[in-house]
C-alpha cells in the first residue's frame, strides 16, 4: 500500500547538499536531499514548495571534484517539519520527471541515518 503518493520502490538513505530551482519563478533555494530512489527524493528545505511544482535539483558532488548532477521533477507533496531540533523547516517528496537509473548514484552519495523524515520520498 502506498502512502501520501510515496514510491514503491528500495530507498537508499543518505545525506547531499542540493539547490532546488522553481521553473515557474526561476527562485533557487538551498537544502538538504536525505534519501533518493528510482523514482524520486525527499528534499528538506526553509522553503515550501506547491505540490505539482516542476523544480530542477542540482546536487553537489564531493566525490566527483566538485561536479554537480541534475535532475528535473515535480513535488509531489510538502509538509512542514514541527519542531525546532531540524535544520530546515520544510520536508518535500519529489518524483522525477524522467526515469533516472538511481544506480547511477550509489557510488555518489555518502550514505547515513539521518533526516527528519527519511522514509518519504
Amino acid at each position: 500500500m502506498l502512502i501520501n503518493d510515496q514510491i514503491d520502490t528500495e530507498r537508499f538513505n543518505c545525506e547531499a547538499p542540493v539547490v532546488m530551482e522553481d521553473f515557474h519563478t526561476g527562485q533557487r533555494h538551498d537544502g538538504s536531499m536525505y534519501n533518493y530512489s528510482r523514482g524520486g527524493m525527499y528534499i528538506e528545505l526553509d522553503y515550501p514548495l506547491k505540490p505539482g511544482s516542476k523544480v530542477r535539483i542540482l546536487i553537489e558532488n564531493g566525490k566527483a571534484g566538485g561536479h554537480s548532477e541534475s535532475c528535473v521533477a515535480k513535488t509531489v507533496w510538502c509538509k512542514e517539519i514541527p519542531g525546532a531540533v531540524v535544520l530546515y523547516d520544510y520536508g518535500i517528496g519529489v518524483r522525477y520527471d524522467l526515469d533516472v537509473n538511481a544506480s547511477s548514484y550509489m557510488n555518489k552519495f555518502h550514505v547515513i541515518n539521518g533526516g527528519a523524515n527519511n522514509n518519504n520520498t
